[in-house]
């Protein structure tokens, strides 16, 4: 019985470090390890800003930085050097693999927009600067049942009535 324990135990031990010793894929193939193990979660990693051509559309020669900020967000470089230029990237990779890159740089003179380069082209139709908004109706709340905060504060010992 002992020399059958010790002899799985070898065995064990020797698959073990096999399979730790596989040897990496070929450059060419570009395959990871991780693309040998069936059944592993690979983390979709977004990076940067996401740009659409309907934000690159309400851009317009001389607007100010402020409003291309509103429209194209926080610039993901900003140069100390180029003050007058601001970079925007966008990277998608989902299970591992490349799926969308994108950039825009945007440049301004005397703090207006004179230039924009990158994936996106603007449209020579004007269109207006748009805000997508949704209007919500929230419910009044019935004042028959006290809420849960209104509930623990009772519990302590403390009144509260909220006024209307």
């Amino acid at each position: 019985m002992r020399k059958l324990l010790i002899f799985i135990t070898f065995i064990t031990s020797i698959f073990s470090i096999v399979a730790c010793s596989s040897t990496p894929p070929k450059e060419e193939s570009k395959k990871t390890i991780s693309d040998y193990l069936p059944g592993l979660y690979k983390v979709n990693i977004q990076q940067g800003n996401i740009i659409t051509q309907k934000m690159v559309d309400q851009l317009r020669p001389g607007m100010d930085k402020r409003q291309v900020k509103f429209l194209l967000g926080t610039p993901l470089l900003t140069d100390s050097f180029h003050k007058q230029r601001w970079d925007y990237f966008y990277n998608l990779k989902v299970a591992g693999k490349q799926k969308k890159q994108e950039q825009l740089t945007v440049f301004f003179k005397n703090e207006k927009l004179i230039n924009i380069k990158g994936n996106f082209k603007p449209s020579n139709e004007f269109k207006p600067m748009t805000i997508d908004t949704k209007v919500v109706d929230v419910p009044k709340r019935d004042k028959k049942e006290p809420s849960i905060i209104e509930r623990i504060l009772h519990f302590i010992g403390i009144e509260y009535e909220e006024e209307v």
